[in-house]
């Protein structure tokens, strides 16, 4: 019996998972007190409905563009990453070298992996 019990308790319980729409997202603070100043402001108004975070948020990623995306893609990166982006880059076009000589060859330059 207390068998059947946890089994209808995990089936109710993933039914009621499967139904929600919404999720969960972790942001800074200073972002959500940023989306959350904007959205108290745009419903600042007489008619129509509220304008929701999800509609704001919605809004911004249809405004995203491929430079964008790469911005985010390089911010993301550490200088170590950076420095191994450019060894991988130097060796698929100079031939295979030692990372202490591709170091070498950059400090000789006066490039010390900015770029």
């Amino acid at each position: 019996m207390d068998k059947e019990r946890s089994t209808e308790t995990t089936t109710a319980a993933a039914t009621k998972r499967a139904k929600l729409k919404t999720d969960n997202l972790r942001v800074r603070r200073e972002t959500k007190k940023r989306i959350q100043t904007e959205i108290a402001v745009l419903n600042r108004k007489d008619f129509g409905r509220p304008v929701t975070a999800d509609d704001y948020v919605a809004l911004a990623i249809t405004l995203i563009q491929p430079g964008h995306l790469d911005q985010l893609r390089e911010r993301s990166l550490s200088n170590r990453d950076r420095i191994e982006k450019r060894f991988k880059d130097h060796c698929a076009e100079h031939g295979k070298v030692s990372k202490d000589e591709f170091l070498g060859l950059l400090l000789a330059a006066g490039q010390g992996g900015n770029g």
